[in-house]
């Protein structure tokens, strides 16, 4: 119990140091610094005397002054940020409670004036901390490229940092190395990750005349490459100013009491006015700007979004902010990257053929044997199919890497050579005979891998990037919500074609760079069209950030498409999204009832004011008790099953 303790106390000292330093800015904001001083202070007062909410009378002095303090803290900020407001002609959600405020304060309804405060100020915080979040995904985007780079100048390789790289450089990229520059390999081979640039599930073979990207992976090889483009100039580079221009174009959603402020807050000093005017009795004057307090108001749209956020956390997904419940419930098209996202993101062995009379267990062992100390996807996909068959695989007596081509290893006493037909060919085996079956196995979506065997070539291998276990029955679910579903990838058309025929999808662009994603989705926001992108990479950052509602895939997904996004699914379950659609449209639902039934109170409200039946203490009284129909029905969203 001791080391539980003690751990947890590390954790949260970790936790703590973490915060201070990504989010120092934001945690000495004024806004910050209000907000939880008057939410402490509202705390403490409710702990020592929780009936205090319900009265303001026999509070006990020392509570009546936290309320109080609590109350003129907050308060203090939204009056000050009522005054900016009202400078430059904005009428938003702090004019009408700070004129709440001041009147509860001056009939001493304290407890009201801090709950309606802290309100306010908690919905700004968080609205806040999400923009302080987001960041870092520009940092973590430049964490893709090295410090430091290998330049060979005058004969001479020199070890300099990245900023002092120059278009026509060349680049030594080694083993285990990312790329720092775009440009074009003019020696060596090797394999290379370009996941997150392109989206290709698989590492790509280069050797001289191909291109290659700032940001990249070297996975296994030795290259060399002239720079062609460098620092913002590249496509990592290009890909960090879309997502930040995306993200400050993206305007937040606006929210219901801030669009009616403007009508609200003249017609409640105006009613106050005359009704003082008409009764002489400034007491019904103050009632009414207390019964006019939006306390109600400001509850019916975040109770409805907190439970949202809240049932949809107990079922594995992250939403980040209130406004994204409200554009979810609006979305209706569904833009879903394929790599990663539609499909597994690792290859596996789907088909073996095998042709000089071995049989197919005995290639794939023999395979994964030669391929067991392989860096390359391919490698390790073969070595778990022989275990999954049961199969031990033994250490290869010899073994030769051959970067961007494949391997040759002396395997269970026999030579083996795995790698792409060319490979084969080249160290002499003949293909004649294999030819048709290779066009056979090479279907799309799919990679073909020949095993030479003693001088033969003994068999086919195909590998393919495979479908989510949940992806059919998710697209279904959302066709039966009428949602519109696009499939966008950076394949090639026939694999990404085979993919949304097996799903049902009937759009579908191919071949897809990150700004060509961006574009696809502006594309369709100017049909008309409410569009959330679900992706997982690093090129899918400037289109998850473009969109209405960005979704991530949370554990499968980069750090720089989660800080991006506006929803993380963290168990990578496709399966929730349409949950968190249908579990949106009832919150929008619930928001609306919540509004009418606090407009319904207030016109009651204002009816016994103007006839006298109600005086301040019990204005503030029915505002309180109303509060309760609000928070129950948005509380019933906590318990939506999917």
């Amino acid at each position: 119990m001791l080391r539980q303790a003690q751990a947890f106390c590390v954790s949260c000292v970790r936790g703590v140091r973490v915060l201070s330093r990504h989010y120092r800015e934001f945690l000495l904001d004024p806004g910050t610094l209000f907000t939880l001083a008057s939410g402490l202070l509202l705390i403490a007062a409710i702990l020592s005397y929780p009936a205090g909410l319900g009265t303001s009378n026999q509070v006990p002095a020392g509570a009546r002054w936290l309320y109080f303090l609590s109350a003129l803290v907050g308060s203090s900020y939204i009056w000050w940020s009522a005054l900016q407001g009202l400078r430059v002609g904005d009428f938003t959600a702090d004019i009408p409670v700070s004129v709440a405020t001041v009147a509860a304060l001056l009939i001493g309804q304290y407890a009201a004036a801090a709950v309606v405060a802290v309100l306010l100020l908690l919905g700004s915080l968080l609205e806040n901390f999400v923009a302080a979040r987001a960041g870092h995904a520009l940092e973590a985007l430049a964490r893709l490229l090295p410090d430091r780079v290998t330049v060979r100048r005058d004969g001479h390789d020199t070890l300099v940092p990245l900023d002092a790289v120059r278009a026509g450089d060349l680049v030594l990229v080694h083993s285990g190395e990312r790329i720092a520059v775009d440009g074009q390999v003019v020696a060596g081979t090797a394999s290379v990750n370009q996941a997150a640039i392109t989206g290709e599930s698989l590492a790509v073979d280069k050797q001289a005349g191909d291109s290659v990207f700032a940001g990249t992976l070297n996975e296994v090889g030795a290259l060399e490459v002239r720079a062609a483009q460098v620092g913002e100039a590249t496509t990592l580079g290009q890909i960090r100013r879309m997502v930040a221009e995306a993200q400050t174009q993206k305007a937040p959603i606006e929210r219901l009491l801030n669009r009616w402020a403007k009508f609200y807050t003249p017609a409640a000093i105006l009613l106050g006015g005359l009704l003082w005017w008409w009764t002489g009795d400034p007491m019904r004057a103050i009632t009414v700007l207390i019964v006019f307090c939006p306390c109600v108001m400001v509850l019916a749209t975040p109770t409805a979004l907190v439970a949202s956020i809240g049932n949809a956390a107990l079922r594995g997904s992250l939403v980040k902010k209130g406004a994204t419940i409200e554009a979810l419930a609006r979305v209706d098209t569904v833009v879903f990257d394929k790599t990663g996202t539609l499909t597994a993101g690792q290859p596996r062995l789907v088909r073996v053929a095998a042709l000089n009379g071995l049989a197919s267990r005995d290639i794939v062992r023999l395979a994964a044997v030669a391929e067991k100390f392989s860096e390359h996807p391919i490698g390790r996909a073969l070595l778990q199919a022989a275990e999954a068959d049961g199969q031990t695989v033994p250490d290869p007596e010899g073994f030769e890497a051959l970067p961007g081509l494949g391997v040759r290893a002396l395997a269970l006493g026999r030579p083996v050579i795995v790698g792409r037909p060319s490979l084969l060919a080249e160290q002499g085996l003949s293909l004649a005979g294999a030819a048709d079956q290779a066009s056979a196995l090479a279907g799309p979506g799919r990679t073909v891998i020949a095993i030479g065997v003693a001088g033969e070539v003994a068999g086919l291998v195909a590998f393919e990037d495979g479908l989510r276990p949940e992806a059919v029955i998710t697209l279904r679910r959302l066709h039966a919500l009428g949602m519109q579903t696009v499939l966008v990838s950076g394949d090639n058309q026939q694999t990404a074609n085979q993919v949304a025929s097996l799903l049902g999808i009937r759009r579908v662009y191919a071949g897809a760079l990150p700004q060509q994603k961006v574009d696809i989705v502006r594309q369709l926001q100017h049909e008309g069209h409410r569009v959330a992108f679900v992706g997982d990479g690093v090129n899918d950052g400037p289109a998850l950030a473009a969109a209405d509602v960005g979704v991530a895939m949370g554990l499968a997904g980069t750090d720089v498409a989660i800080e991006t996004a506006d929803v993380a699914l963290l168990g990578d379950d496709l399966s929730k999204l349409p949950h968190l659609l249908g579990l949106s449209r009832q919150a929008l639902r619930a928001i609306r009832q919540n509004l009418a039934f606090s407009l319904g109170v207030l016109a009651l409200a204002v009816g016994l004011t103007v006839v006298g039946v109600l005086q301040p203490v019990t204005g503030a009284l029915l505002h309180e008790l109303s509060s309760i129909p609000v928070i129950a029905n948005s509380a019933r969203l906590i318990g939506t099953k999917e």
